[in-house]
């Protein structure tokens, strides 16, 4: 099962989505003009939902990737 796990994140096609993801959410943020107040509640929390899930996954795989 960790053998599946760790294919999957060391896979590039993940890396690369993942760092898309986190870039295309924060730069439709910042095309949009958004700050917070700006942001409903909920919106906001989708957002950061989905940029963290992003970066932990890149993250994940660069850790994952420099050990083997």
């Amino acid at each position: 099962m960790w053998e599946k796990i760790k294919a999957f994140f060391s896979s590039k096609v993940t890396k690369v989505v993942a760092w898309m993801i986190f870039a295309l959410d924060v730069v439709a943020l910042l095309i949009g003009g958004a700050t917070t107040a700006e942001i409903g509640d909920g919106v906001a929390m989708i957002a950061k939902i989905v940029a963290g899930i992003a970066l932990f996954i890149a993250f994940i795989t660069e850790r994952v990737g420099k050990k083997s």
